[in-house]
């Protein structure tokens, strides 16, 4: 290096040595010894005006990765030699990304190579007309006068995210060595390595959204240009979530909007007519290889970029509707629940519960009366677990991509084995549900069948008398529970072999089942969908499924697991669904009427 006058102080001298003594780690392509200095990640200095602090740290990868974009390149070879061969360096220009750069190919050949090309695609697309340099502006100058533009994406050297290891054996390399090792001696194995690491994303899907979003997710930005947030809309949609879980099959920004097989710094506008998202091509966009290949061309209408807080077509009012189905069916169901665990909290009690516990003591001490309390028989206890297990399988691998933003759901994603895996396993949980469901509905018929044939009574008549069947009468029971609990009448209603509360749970699982299960396989089977409906299903189908699937956790976490796990009269668990027996303290608070029911049709002695 030279040396200019006095500036080399016997201080930075003897730094100079310790660090030259220390670097041990030095890459073979650094022949100007650049990183004896440069590798160290805190050379830094406060700049003048002393609000920031310049970094001088260059990763040794830039040169120890001979797959990298840069690699085998000198410092000179983009630094001006003469800014950067003194010690300490003179000022240094900004870099010039499309200079024509002179370069040593094979054989000590001289290659000329330059950017200029990209610069002329990138002037040609939504970004140029000085649209980066405008943004820049707005985000606050990262890049300082004269810098390249390039660095406002391109912000350090991106390596291939499986470097050596995530490329291609070397065996094909071996087999171009048998001409080139002697005949014809180029280095194969660099150009193979280099080729080959071109065609990996040099960025996983995360990467590539959050640098998307430092442009579209800012405001100053977004109002400049009249853009939305389509950076969040893109997390919202299930291509955003499944890519903050960690999916890298999941489409990315570049892959709608540049294309598999096009040049990512040509994007163009959707008004474009060559455009990847132009309303003509985007249905082939969305069936590229990689993607929806067998889907129907309608897929292009199902929304990718849904933001309900702008739109007002069907998505909203269906939002809105389930939005007061919340409301006006688990607001009810809560507000007993509340009421219910105030009452416990209270001590309150029926004045004539301990006459029906004492009732209830009778009856099982007697074996005929003792069969007749028993609620669930095994074949519905089995078909009660089997309900039990999809559900909870279903909101174990689904929930984590409604809140896919979450550590926790990443996490559980993972302990599935992936968002691949779990997809997976969330679609054959609620296959086994859609049967379970067909099979119950099959057991509902068998049975009015039978009642039928045994009684002859009408096939309606039958229906309605069904022991889960909703009534007047459960609509009548149910206000005087809400009455009773609000303290407005002294005794507890008294409810049959299943409550109404009990009841509009069984409903309320025969209607979700149906919405989930259809809505689910609407999105399983997208190919179908889309060649036969209009692609906007799919989307109304996602958010009825969301929808549902919250109101029934809603239900079946909160009000359900009250009365099965949290109520005293069962706690810590009800042993109903284990041995089909109800313990006394429920058959006395919740199933008065069937105690003295049974109680008379055997004339079993009052106590």
């Amino acid at each position: 290096m030279k040396t200019p006058g006095n500036n080399l102080t016997p201080v930075l001298l003897m730094g100079l040595l310790v660090l030259l003594a220390a670097a041990t780690n030095v890459a073979a392509y650094d022949t100007e010894g650049c990183l004896s200095c440069h590798q160290y990640r805190g050379l830094s200095r406060i700049d003048s005006d002393g609000k920031s602090i310049e970094l001088f740290y260059v990763d040794p990868n830039y040169y120890n990765t001979p797959d990298g974009p840069h690699s085998r390149l000198k410092c000179t070879d983009c630094h001006i030699r003469s800014e950067v061969e003194t010690f300490p360096h003179l000022p240094q220009t900004p870099v010039d990304c499309t200079k024509v750069c002179h370069l040593d190919g094979p054989n000590q050949v001289e290659v000329r190579f330059s950017h200029q090309h990209v610069d002329q695609m990138l002037a040609d697309s939504v970004h140029g007309d000085g649209n980066l340099a405008r943004a820049n502006t707005l985000l606050g100058s990262p890049l300082k006068p004269g810098q390249s533009p390039c660095l406002l994406c391109h912000d350090e050297p991106t390596f291939s995210r499986g470097g050596v290891s995530g490329l291609p054996s070397d065996a094909p390399i071996i087999r171009c060595n048998t001409c080139h090792d002697e005949q014809l001696p180029v280095d194969t194995r660099q150009f193979y390595r280099h080729v080959t690491a071109r065609t990996v994303p040099a960025r996983t899907n995360q990467d590539m959204v959050r640098l998307c979003a430092m442009c579209h997710s800012n405001q100053a930005v977004r109002d400049e240009f009249k853009l939305p947030d389509t950076a969040a809309s893109y997390l919202s949609s299930f291509h955003g979530k499944a890519t903050l879980l960690g999916s890298e099959e999941a489409a990315n920004c570049l892959d709608c909007h540049a294309g598999l097989t096009r040049n990512v710094h040509q994007i163009k506008s959707e008004s474009d007519a060559s455009s990847p998202t132009n309303v003509n091509n985007l249905p082939d966009t969305c069936r590229q290889p990689a993607c929806h290949r067998a889907a129907g061309p309608t897929i292009s209408s199902a929304a990718v970029h849904l933001d309900l807080s702008r739109t007002r077509g069907i998505e909203f009012f269906i939002a809105c509707l389930f939005v007061v189905l919340i409301v006006f069916t688990f607001g009810p169901s809560l507000m007993l629940t509340a009421l219910k665990m105030l009452e416990i909290v209270t001590g309150r009690k029926d004045p004539a519960e301990h006459a029906h516990v004492e009732l209830a003591r009778e009856l099982l001490a007697n074996p005929v009366t003792r069969a007749k309390l028993q609620r669930f028989n095994l074949h519905q206890r089995f078909q009660h677990w089997l309900l039990a297990i999809c559900f909870i399988t279903l909101v174990l691998t689904g929930f984590p991509l409604k809140f896919a933003g979450q550590a926790w759901a990443a996490w559980l994603i993972g302990e599935f084995g992936g968002i691949s895996w779990a997809r997976r396993i969330h679609h054959y949980a609620g296959a086994v549900l859609i049967v379970g469901l067909f099979y119950h509905a099959f057991y509902i018929l068998t049975i009015i069948r039978r009642r039928h044939k045994a009684d002859g009574t009408g096939w309606l008549k039958t229906l309605f008398g069904l022991p889960m069947w909703v009534g007047p009468s459960d609509l009548m029971q149910m206000n005087a529970l809400m009455f009773y609990l609000l303290r407005f009448r002294k005794d507890r209603p008294a409810a049959g072999r299943f409550n109404a509360e009990e009841k509009f749970e069984y409903i309320g699982v025969f209607w979700g089942s149906i919405v989930l299960g259809s809505t689910g396989m609407l999105m399983w089977f997208n190919a179908w969908t889309t060649q036969h409906l209009p692609g906007r299903i799919l989307t109304i189908a996602i958010l009825i499924h969301t929808m549902e699937a919250f109101l029934a956790l809603l239900h079946v976490g909160i009000v359900h697991m009250v009365s099965v796990i949290i109520s005293p009269e069962v706690f810590p668990v009800s042993k109903a669904m284990f041995t089909g027996d109800t313990p006394i303290a429920e058959l006395a608070a919740g199933h008065a009427a069937m105690l003295e029911e049974i109680h008379h049709q055997t004339e079993a002695p009052h106590a």
